[in-house]
C-alpha cells in the first residue's frame, strides 16, 4: 500500500512528475496534428483558454481528491462517497485502456528512433509507415517500450517515477528548444510561423473545433484517468494544490506550443502539408528531416529522443494507478505488482498491435481496434469520468471538503472561492456534458442507421 515512503521527495519532484505525465503524447503527437488540421493559431487560442479555465480546476480537483484519500484512486473516491467505487474503477480502466494503444505508439517512436540513430531514415519509402504498423514488428517494438515503462514503475515513486521524470523533462525541454531554433531559422519558415500566430477568427464560430479543443485539454493534462488522483495520493499536505495545478497546466501548454514551433515552420519551409493528421509524426516529419539542409539526420535523432521521453513519462503515469491498486488490495510488493500488471497489459495489447495487420478485418462501428479504443476513451470515457469527478468534488464532498483541501484546511488564501465552487458544481459539468453528447451523437446515429 501507499506508505510513508511512497511520497514525492519534494514539491519540485511532484511538479516534474505531473508535468511529465501531462507533457506526453497528447502534447507531442496529438496536439501538433490537431493544430495542423483545425486552423493553426485559432485552435491554439481555443486550447489555451480552455487549459487555463478548465484544466487548472480539473487538475486541482483530481489532486485534492487524491491527497485527501492518501493511498490510491479507489480509496480516494470512496473516502468522499462510498458508492463511487465503480466510477473510480472506470477511471483506472480508462487509463489502462489508453495504455494499450499509447504503448503501441511508443513502439512506433522507438522504431523511428532506431532508424534515425542508424541513419537509415532517408532510405525509407513513402509508404514505410503503413507497411511497418501492419507488420508483426510493430508488436515487438511495443513490447520493448512496455518493458522500459515497467522498469521505471518498479523503482517506486521517488526513486522511479520522480527521478526519471525530472531528468527526462529537462532533456525533453532542451531538445525541443534546439529543434525549434533549427526549424524557425530555415529559409521560408515564416509561413509556418504565421500559421501559428495569425489566427483565422472565423474558425471561432465552429463549435466542433471548440469541442475538439476541450477534449484535447483534458487528454493532454491526463484528466479523467485517475492519474492525477493517484499522483495526488503522494502529495504532502503542505503543498499548494492550486498553484501546483497552474504550474502544471501552463508548463504543458508552453511545451505543446513550443512543439508547434518545432514542427510547422520546418513543414512549411520544406513544402509539406501541415494537415498530415495522425501520421504527421511518422509520415511527414521523417521526410522533413530528410529534406532539411545541414544537420537533418542529427535533428531527426534529437526529435525522436525527445518524443520517446515524452511518451514514456506519460505511459508511466497510465500504469501507476493500476499498480497502486494491485499493491493496495493484494499486499504484493511493488515489483511483483508491476510484473503482474505488465503481463495483463501485454496480453491486452496484442490485438491492438495487430489492428493494422493480422486483425485489420475486425472493425467496431467501421473502425479498427486501435481507432475504436481511441474513440471510446477520448470521446466518451474521459469526459464521462471528468463529469463524475467534478460532481463528486462539488456535491458529495461534505463540509465543503474541496475548498478545505485546496486551502490546506484554511491556512492558504485562495481568491474567488464562491466562483470556483460554482464552476465545479455547475458550469464545468455542463460544458463537458455538452462535449460528451456531441461525441456520442455520431455513434448513436450509426447504430440507428444500421
Amino acid at each position: 500500500m501507499a506508505s510513508q515512503k511512497d511520497e514525492w521527495s519534494s514539491h519540485f519532484g511532484f511538479l516534474m512528475a505531473a508535468i511529465a505525465s501531462a507533457v506526453g503524447l497528447g502534447s507531442i503527437w496529438r496536439f501538433p496534428y490537431l493544430v495542423g488540421s483545425y486552423g493553426g493559431s485559432a485552435f491554439i487560442i481555443m486550447y489555451t483558454l480552455l487549459v487555463i479555465i478548465v484544466g487548472v480546476l480539473g487538475l486541482a480537483v483530481e489532486i485534492s481528491i487524491g491527497r485527501n484519500g492518501g493511498t490510491d484512486a479507489v480509496h480516494s473516491y470512496t473516502a468522499i462517497e462510498p458508492k463511487s467505487k465503480l466510477f473510480s474503477y472506470i477511471g483506472i480502466i480508462t487509463g489502462f485502456t489508453v495504455m494499450t494503444f499509447y504503448s503501441l505508439i511508443g513502439g512506433w517512436i522507438l522504431h523511428y528512433l532506431y532508424k534515425s540513430i542508424t541513419f537509415s531514415l532517408s532510405s525509407l519509402s513513402s509508404d514505410h509507415f503503413g507497411q511497418f504498423i501492419a507488420s508483426d514488428a510493430a508488436l515487438y517494438w511495443q513490447l520493448i517500450f512496455i518493458g522500459l515503462t515497467s522498469f521505471v514503475i518498479m523503482k517506486g515513486v521517488s526513486q522511479g517515477i520522480e527521478k526519471y521524470s525530472k531528468s527526462m523533462n529537462i532533456l525533453l525541454f532542451i531538445l525541443i528548444v534546439a529543434i525549434t531554433i533549427r526549424s524557425v531559422t530555415l529559409p521560408n519558415s515564416i509561413e509556418g510561423i504565421m500559421f501559428l500566430i495569425n489566427p483565422d477568427f472565423t474558425i471561432f464560430k465552429d463549435r466542433s473545433i471548440w469541442l475538439m479543443a476541450i477534449g484535447q485539454a483534458f487528454f493532454s493534462l491526463s484528466l479523467g484517468m485517475t492519474i492525477m488522483v493517484t499522483y495526488g495520493c503522494y502529495v504532502p499536505k503542505s503543498i499548494n494544490i492550486v498553484k501546483s495545478s497552474f504550474v502544471v497546466a501552463i508548463s504543458t501548454l508552453f511545451i505543446a506550443i513550443l512543439m508547434g514551433f518545432a514542427i510547422f515552420p520546418a513543414v512549411f519551409a520544406l513544402g509539406f502539408d501541415p494537415a498530415g493528421g495522425t501520421g504527421l509524426l511518422f509520415n511527414v516529419l521523417p521526410q522533413v528531416f530528410t529534406a532539411m539542409p545541414f544537420g537533418g539526420p542529427i535533428f531527426a535523432i534529437l526529435f525522436f529522443i525527445a518524443t520517446f521521453f515524452a511518451a514514456i513519462t506519460s505511459t508511466i503515469s497510465l500504469i501507476e494507478p493500476v499498480v497502486a491498486r494491485v499493491i493496495k488490495i493484494s499486499g504484493l510488493s511493488r515489483t511483483r505488482s508491476t510484473i503482474l500488471v505488465t503481463i495483463i497489459l501485454i496480453t491486452l495489447s496484442v490485438p491492438v498491435a495487430f489492428s493494422f495487420g493480422r486483425l485489420s478485418h475486425i472493425t467496431i462501428f467501421g473502425s479498427n481496434i486501435f481507432n475504436s479504443l481511441d474513440f471510446v476513451t477520448d470521446k466518451i470515457l474521459l469526459p464521462f469520468n471528468a463529469i463524475v469527478t467534478f460532481i463528486l468534488a462539488g456535491w458529495f464532498w461534505k463540509s465543503n471538503g474541496f475548498i478545505k483541501e485546496i486551502t490546506n484546511q484554511g491556512t492558504l488564501k485562495i481568491p474567488f472561492q464562491p466562483i470556483i465552487t460554482w464552476m465545479i458544481k455547475v458550469i464545468l459539468p455542463a460544458i463537458i456534458g455538452i462535449l460528451l453528447i456531441s461525441n456520442l451523437k455520431p455513434m448513436l446515429l450509426s447504430i440507428i442507421n444500421q
